[in-house]
């Protein structure tokens, strides 16, 4: 079975303030504006819609990134000056997680969401 998401409802406080900090941060497009809800492109096959509301809930995002993108999402953090952690119990200890098969990072977006980003560890013997 050959399944992909391709749309998901990011609620928002502020769905521009969202969109403002997406763009920062990840490079995020905006494709679509109606009203305060708005549509940003992940990549080839995925939206967020990030969508004002009063009935206000966190979620966890997790995205594996290439190693060049994580490395431009540590840069685009430190440069907002934003806390980012090792750890989701430490968001503000500015470190990023290392393994044998993996970097990453944990960190809150505007709306409180939060972020899991990570990038496998390349294995390849030199």
């Amino acid at each position: 079975m050959n399944i992909n998401l391709v749309h998901f409802i990011v609620p928002c406080i502020d769905s521009i303030v969202a969109r403002n900090f997406y763009k920062r941060i990840f490079g995020f497009k905006c494709v679509k504006k109606e009203k305060n809800n708005i549509t940003i492109k992940i990549n080839e096959k995925m939206e967020f819609k990030l969508e004002n509301t009063q009935e206000y809930i966190n979620n966890h995002y997790i995205f594996e990134v290439d190693q060049n993108f994580f490395d431009t999402i540590i840069m685009n953090l430190k440069k907002e000056e934003m806390y980012f952690g090792d750890n989701i119990n430490n968001l503000e200890n500015k470190k990023i997680k290392k393994t044998s098969t993996k970097s990453e990072v944990f960190f809150i977006d505007p709306n409180s969401h939060l972020f899991q980003i990570f990038t496998k560890v390349s294995t390849n013997p030199q």
